[in-house]
C-alpha cells in the first residue's frame, strides 16, 4: 500500500489500532475502551441490528456531503463531523504513523480514500476474428437445439433416441448370446454328473463282487 485509512467499528476499537507500528497509517474508531460500540437500528423482521451507529454516521456522511469525484471534503471535515451524543461513544484517532502527523493528515482528501480510478486495458482488439466466429456458431446451434426442442410436443419429448434403440437391440443380441452360452455350460454339467453317478456305480459293483468272492 501507499497510504491507508483504517476504520474500525466494535466495541473498544480504539484499543486495536494503538499496536500499530507500520508507517502511512491514519487510523480511526468508534470507541474508546471499556466503551461499547451501539446499533442505529434493527431489523424487526429478521431480528438484528442493521448497522452500527459510528458507521451509520460515516456512511450518511459520504452519500450526502461528498457528491462528486471532484469532492474537495478532507478528514478533517469527516471527523469533524461526528456527534458523540448521537454515536453514544467517543471515536478516536491516531495521527503519529502518517507524514506529516495531524496536521498533514487532516488536509489529506476523503477522495484519496474514498475514490478510486481505475484503467481497463482492453486485449485482442483487432486481432484473430475467427476464434470468436467459431464461438458465436457453437453458441447459436446451442440456441436452435434449444428451440427445437421447445416446439416439440410432450410425448416427442417422451420418445427415446435412435441411438438407444440401437444399443438396446445390441444388448439384446449379446444377451442371446450369453443365454446359449449357458443352456451349453448347463448340459455339459449334466453329462459330467451322469459319468460321475457311473463311475461311483461300478466301483460298488466291483467292491461287492470282490467281499462275495471272499465269504466263499
Amino acid at each position: 500500500y501507499n497510504e491507508m485509512l483504517f476504520m474500525i467499528d466494535t466495541c473498544q476499537a480504539n484499543t486495536l489500532y494503538k499496536h500499530f507500528y507500520s508507517p502511512n497509517i491514519i487510523a480511526t474508531g468508534s470507541s474508546e475502551i471499556d466503551q461499547s460500540s451501539y446499533s442505529h437500528h434493527a431489523d424487526n423482521d429478521v431480528g438484528v441490528a442493521v448497522i452500527d451507529r459510528w458507521t451509520y454516521y460515516n456512511l450518511d456522511f459520504l452519500e450526502t456531503q461528498v457528491t462528486s469525484p471532484t469532492s474537495k471534503l478532507t478528514l478533517a471535515d469527516l471527523f469533524g463531523s461526528y456527534d458523540e451524543s448521537k454515536i453514544h461513544s467517543n471515536p478516536g484517532y491516531r495521527w503519529d504513523l502518517f507524514p506529516g502527523g495531524e496536521e498533514k493528515g487532516r488536509e489529506r482528501l476523503v477522495m484519496d480514500f474514498f475514490g478510486n480510478v481505475q484503467g481497463v486495458e482492453v486485449e485482442g482488439v483487432g486481432g484473430n476474428e475467427t476464434e470468436w466466429k467459431e464461438d458465436m456458431k457453437r453458441l447459436e446451434g446451442i440456441i436452435n437445439r434449444a428451440r427445437v426442442r421447445g416446439n416439440m410436443t410432450q410425448e416427442e419429448k417422451n420418445q427415446p433416441p435412435v441411438e438407444k434403440e440401437v444399443v438396446a437391440q445390441r444388448s439384446d443380441v449379446g444377451k442371446g448370446k450369453v443365454e446359449g452360452a449357458a443352456k451349453i455350460e448347463g448340459a455339459e454339467a449334466w453329462g459330467q454328473r451322469i459319468l460321475g453317478a457311473g463311475a461311483l456305480l461300478g466301483c460298488a459293483l466291483i467292491w461287492g463282487g470282490a467281499s462275495w468272492l471272499e465269504s466263499r
